[in-house]
Formats: C-alpha cells, sequence, structure tokens
C-alpha cells in the first residue's frame, strides 16, 4: 500500500488517472488528453503499471490502459478508517466557535 501513495503522489500520475477515469485509454489518447510528452506518459504509465494502478490490455497494434482498482480500494479503505478523526476534530472546531463570544470573533479577522 506504501507504493500506492509514493505512486499518487506525483502529480503528472495523478493527471493519467483522471484520465483514465471514463475507461481505457491509449498511449496516444492520454497524450492527447493530458497535454505531455509520449516519452513521459509511457514512463509514468509504466510505473502505474509496475504499482499495479494500472493495467494493460493488447487490441491488436494497440496498447490501451485501464485503471486497476484493487491497490487504489485498498489504499481508500485505509484512509477511510481515519476519517472519523477528521470529522471529529471539525465537530469539535466548528462547537469551539460557536461558544466563542461574537466580539471575539471578529478581532481575530
Amino acid at each position: 500500500m506504501t507504493d500506492v501513495f509514493r505512486v499518487l503522489a506525483e502529480p503528472s500520475r495523478r493527471q493519467l488517472l483522471e484520465a483514465l477515469r471514463d475507461g481505457e485509454r491509449s498511449v496516444n489518447d492520454l497524450v492527447h488528453r493530458t497535454h505531455m510528452t509520449q516519452p513521459s506518459v509511457s514512463k509514468q504509465l509504466r510505473i502505474l503499471r509496475d504499482s499495479g494502478v494500472v493495467s494493460l490490455r493488447a487490441a491488436g497494434r494497440q496498447h490501451l490502459y485501464s485503471i486497476e482498482g484493487r491497490s487504489l480500494r485498498e489504499a481508500s479503505e485505509w484512509l477511510s478508517y481515519y476519517g472519523h478523526f477528521w470529522q471529529e476534530g471539525l465537530s469539535r472546531m466548528d462547537e469551539a466557535l460557536r461558544r466563542e463570544p461574537p466580539a471575539r470573533r471578529r478581532r481575530r479577522s
């Protein structure tokens, strides 16, 4: 799972995943959609494929890439476990701000 977070840390890889969100795409289609160079797209796709985030399917002479959900699902499930901590913290902050006198809130701005 650590590899997934490392892979997703790179903005160009996230951009490729966004382009793949609606279904499989060829390298040329991804180059067009992302405005990245072909060598850059190929390099980032190789990293995404090696980490299990995307899969490759050959269709004749064309190579089609698509999102492989298993590794992303595992990362999402791991993050969702911590979601209640965020929500709980935001709820406490909201409650504290409601209790603060209005005059004091204006001075901070």
